[in-house]
């Protein structure tokens, strides 16, 4: 059986969704997550929707188009969903457009757009649930693939606004270095980022008022776990 994504299991475990809410495509290893599953997240991380916004309203030749966005917290997204007889085999065109539309603004809100897609996305919702099994060590990756990764450690980042968030971000990206075969060159280039992501939210006015008070905001180029081992810039939590 596959292993999830770090990035994703982290939303899985926080969710507490099940394993078998995801499976992955055989064909081009695309992790897939039920729908049913999705709607448990927008219930626990409380998102509110607005009305939808109508594109295109066809429904005697099943085509529905539409645009929905919805609120988690201080973060809102948006995104279109869409059904007609090219991608849809049911009856219920509305219903396809919103299911869809309102997936992929969940998977935003979560944070695994693109690294996971809704059954719903599937065209017609019909291909297979199937894990890829006997997986092979993955290859060496390609430098364009090295920086592209980069710049998604760079982007994580951004949404990381207190150094617990760093840390959490730096143990999940630290998991797919090893599991993608990251080089030491490449490594070397992203542990810097996460310290100085950890030094930019010490230095903002509320930490250093705060740590000039005696409150809890410490200086965590850390070091130790709780077993005395000592941890890399980019596992430091």
């Amino acid at each position: 059986m596959a292993n999830l994504d770090p990035r994703i299991e982290a939303v899985r475990e926080k969710y507490d969704l099940s394993r078998d809410d995801f499976w992955q495509i055989p064909q081009n290893k695309q992790w897939v997550c039920k729908h049913a599953a999705l709607e448990i997240v927008a219930t626990k991380a409380n998102v509110e929707w607005s009305a939808p916004q109508i594109i295109q309203a066809d429904t005697a030749n099943g085509i529905a188009v539409m645009s929905v966005s919805g609120k988690m917290g201080n973060r809102v997204e948006w995104s279109t969903g869409e059904a007609s007889p090219k991608n849809n085999k049911n009856g219920y065109p509305w219903a396809m457009a919103e299911k869809r539309a309102k997936d992929r603004v969940i998977l935003k809100l979560a944070g695994i757009h693109g690294l996971v897609y809704s059954e719903d996305e599937m065209a017609g919702s019909d291909e297979p649930r199937r894990e890829v099994a006997n997986q092979q060590a993955p290859a060496k990756p390609s430098s364009a693939e090295m920086k592209r990764k980069l710049e998604e450690v760079d982007q994580d980042l951004l949404d990381c606004h207190s150094v617990a968030d760093v840390n959490k971000c730096a143990k999940i990206w630290a998991a797919i270095m090893d599991r993608d075969n990251w080089p030491k060159d490449y490594r070397d280039c992203a542990a810097p980022k996460f310290q100085k992501r950890r030094d930019a939210i010490s230095a903002e006015p509320e930490n250093q008022i705060a740590a000039e008070m005696g409150g809890h905001v410490v200086d965590e180029r850390v070091i130790r776990d709780s077993t005395g081992r000592e941890l890399s810039n980019v596992e430091a939590a």
